[in-house]
């Protein structure tokens, strides 16, 4: 009988590489997808977190609305004249007043200012 014998073949070196490279492709093309699917996840938050925010501050600018006109009806109601308010009356047109200490009349124009900028980013 005749010796069979093996013959050994060398592997391609080019061929395992280029192997080796599609295997490397296709796990970044996965992680890809996994971190727009992620990307996409964190949007998808932060749409509700933003509408949320929208809401609530909605209803905080109509209670504060509802709020100033509920103080000028306590206002208009009593007894007192335009002229010679009571003290009472002069308390609330100057929590009302623009011009309050508390509430430098610069804030409005520094919020505009604020979100003008804001708005030339996007």
């Amino acid at each position: 009988m005749k010796k069979v014998t093996k013959i050994k073949t060398q592997p391609n070196l080019q061929e395992s590489r280029l192997r080796e490279n599609f295997e490397m492709l296709d796990r970044i093309r996965d992680d890809t997808v996994n971190d727009i699917e992620s990307l996409t996840k964190d949007f998808q938050h932060m749409t509700v977190v933003a509408e949320s925010i929208r809401r609530n501050y909605r209803a905080l600018l109509s209670e504060n609305q509802l709020l100033k006109n509920t103080l000028l009806s306590i206002v208009e109601d009593c007894e007192c004249w335009q002229s010679n308010r009571c003290d009472r009356c002069q308390k609330i047109l100057k929590s009302l007043d623009n011009n309050n200490p508390d509430c430098p009349p610069n804030a409005a124009k520094e919020y505009r200012a604020i979100l003008s900028q804001l708005r030339n980013l996007g």
